[in-house]
């Protein structure tokens, strides 16, 4: 039987960054994604609520079907996540966050 993902560390795959700042997550997800989206605070993502301290992108890559996710959690700071997609989380993201990055960046530029 599968196992609820109630902690993002049932999720993980792999940690790729530890105690960073968010400039530094998000500079990696530009350099390293083919598709980010700003996530605000609080998003829920598989039933878990992600902890950040700002607004921070999570990136997308459909080629490895990965999602780079960034948590920051209050003992250990800011850390990014690898994570396995599954059906439908792809299509989730783009449709929870997709609108609000088009905006963001429409207002930046």
């Amino acid at each position: 039987m599968e196992q609820s993902a109630r902690c993002i560390r049932h999720m993980c795959s792999d940690t790729l960054l530890r105690e960073v700042t968010g400039r530094k997550v998000n500079n990696y997800i530009r350099k390293h994604c083919s598709e980010y989206y700003l996530m605000p605070p609080g998003f829920e993502f598989r039933g878990v609520t992600i902890q950040l301290k700002s607004p921070m992108l999570v990136g997308l890559i459909p080629e490895s079907l990965t999602i780079l996710l960034p948590v920051t959690k209050p003992c250990y700071g800011t850390m990014l996540y690898e994570i396995k997609a599954e059906d439908g989380d792809f299509s989730y993201i783009r449709s929870a966050l997709g609108e609000k990055i088009r905006r963001l960046e429409k207002r930046e530029s």
